[in-house]
């Protein structure tokens, strides 16, 4: 069988580029120009920690080393002397040695470092390491600690991931690192609050609200500048990737649709081979015909729908919702006093939500099993296990997203405020840490003292939201026929849906061409992704 990882697992460490919102003090992840890489070695603390960690579990009183590596997504790599991480080093009783990798050279790094048995103890696989040939050989043949007979002894990291994102992450049916959190609920629509206000309207909860308010800000003057110059909805409609955030699969997974394959009476089902998606394109057909949302969607980029939005023109977009808060540090500077929030989770109406959840995860943090600088006994993997366990806890949360009082913060008013760097723009505590939260763990979005009422409002809403999540069924599996003409495959049925809603083919028409989609190979991919799912997942 090749060794590739089908699209659902591409996703996984592709959909979420953008800043997550999530407290997250390392670094966006972004590239940067440069190769090569730079070996930083923290030092040694007291090992007197004030947390349960690797150090103690092991009853010396001395740290524990775990060597790392992980992507270096800014120009240096951070001075791990620096308190931040000699106070870690106390709290958990464990000296981190981390190897930090441009992410240009990452992929090349892992290739080499495989082929010559030196991957450290502990590394980071983003979704290009994820899908590169020579680690999954490795995996393949026991190179890497699968974990599905350990995590659920570290009841803290246990709960901190989630039994769904555990389940999302699995490779070839297990367990093989812990994830990288994400928003689970991210897809849906960011909408002009000051728009709603003006125009005296309730914010939509059903797909009918949603259409009245669409036709409300297309045609009842929003700005209140008495031209006809506003359009209800933008959204863009370009590459597979988008699929999740471009509104045809939130809409469709919320009026019954799968979240992209679901397994239904014995056998995978694409959700554009469904007649709730076919609902889904009729509701969108209308908005487009009816001029409430803007007509180039398939033309434009995903960045070009938010300029758009950002302009004042558009009353709702399309996107992640945490996005939110870009939006509203640029939509001000066009539109004096607009806000934008969050629309919740949309339900027809009797029915419950239902949310196109993503993988809730970007990435894994592995561990080595074979070479010179492995995990060599199960007594070490606990160790280290029992470290991400005490990652978990608030108290080194608190940590990474606060620092140390007087050094990264300081007590104002009862609430924590960041100290910022003398010579930068950024807070001290970014610049202490610097990339080191890639291989730490963090919560998928944290809750700050400086939060906003609208960051309040996103993160009361991903809570509400989470109770409505529709898995992808197909994360993780494997299609040999997908591997081959899977871009072929997904533009049938994305030019389809486009066809269909512009009014260039009918239903039939559009039936027609998901006929064709089976006959050119995805009756073959069902027939995969079936088989995959019953050995892995039933």
């Amino acid at each position: 069988m090749k060794k590739k990882r089908l699209l659902p697992l591409l996703l996984a460490g592709t959909l979420l580029l953008t800043a997550c919102g999530n407290g997250d003090s390392g670094s966006s992840e972004a590239s940067v120009d440069n190769s090569g890489s730079a070996a930083v070695s923290g030092e040694s603390g007291n090992g007197s920690g004030e947390t349960s960690g690797a150090g103690e579990e092991n009853g010396s009183g001395e740290s524990f080393t775990i060597t790392m590596m992980q992507e270096l997504f800014t120009d240096q790599a951070p001075d791990t002397t620096n308190q931040w991480y000699q106070k870690m080093e106390e709290m958990t009783g464990v000296k981190m040695e981390v190897n930090f990798v441009p992410t240009l050279s990452y992929v090349d790094k892992i290739t080499a470092f495989i082929a010559s048995k030196s991957l450290p103890m502990v590394f980071t696989a983003n979704g290009n390491v994820l899908r590169n040939n020579n680690l999954l050989m490795a995996l393949d043949s026991d190179g890497f600690w699968a974990l599905d007979d350990y995590i659920k002894d570290y009841p803290e990291l246990y709960n901190f991931v989630g039994e769904q994102v555990w389940e999302n992450s699995k490779v070839h049916g297990k367990i093989y690192g812990i994830p990288r959190l994400r928003i689970l609920p991210r897809n849906g629509l960011i909408i002009r609050q000051d728009w709603l206000d003006a125009l005296n309207l309730e914010m939509p909860e059903t797909f009918d609200e949603l259409y009245e308010v669409a036709k409300a800000f297309t045609e009842n003057d929003p700005d209140g500048n008495g031209q006809n110059d506003t359009v209800g909805i933008v959204t863009a409609y370009q590459g597979v990737g988008n699929r999740g955030w471009n509104g045809f699969q939130t809409l469709a997974t919320a009026f019954g649709a799968p979240n992209g394959w679901a397994y239904q009476d014995g056998t995978m089902v694409p959700d554009f081979g469904t007649q709730e998606y076919m609902t889904a394109l009729k509701y969108i057909k209308k908005l487009y015909d009816d001029g409430y949302m803007n007509k180039d969607f398939a033309e434009i980029n995903a960045q070009a729908r938010y300029e758009n939005f950002d302009k004042g023109t558009y009353g709702m977009v399309f996107g992640v919702i945490d996005d939110v808060n870009a939006r509203n540090v640029n939509l001000p500077q066009v539109v004096e006093g607009a806000v934008a929030t969050v629309v919740p989770a949309l339900h027809e109406e009797g029915k419950e939500p239902r949310c196109n959840a993503t993988a809730g995860y970007n990435g894994i943090i592995m561990f080595t099993k074979f070479g010179d600088e492995a995990i060599k006994t199960e007594e070490d993997l606990r160790k280290i296990l029992s470290y991400y366990n005490t990652l978990a806890t608030q108290e080194i949360q608190d940590m990474t997203l606060y620092g140390i009082e007087g050094v990264h913060y300081e007590v104002k008013d009862g609430k924590r405020e960041l100290i910022m760097n003398e010579s930068s723009n950024s807070a001290q505590l970014t610049v202490d840490m610097g990339d080191i939260g890639q291989i730490l763990m963090s919560a998928a979005y944290m809750r700050k003292d400086s939060d906003t009422e609208i960051q309040t409002a996103l993160y009361d809403t991903i809570e509400e939201r989470e109770a409505y999540c529709v898995t992808d069924a197909s994360i993780g599996l494997e299609s040999e026929t997908y591997d081959d003409v899977g871009s072929d495959l997904d533009a049938i049925m994305m030019d389809a849906a486009v066809k269909f809603v512009i009014g260039s083919i009918d239903e039939d028409g559009y039936w027609k061409e998901y006929d064709n989609w089976l006959k050119r190979g995805g009756e073959d991919v069902i027939k995969e992704f079936t088989a995959q799912y019953e050995e892995y997942k039933k």
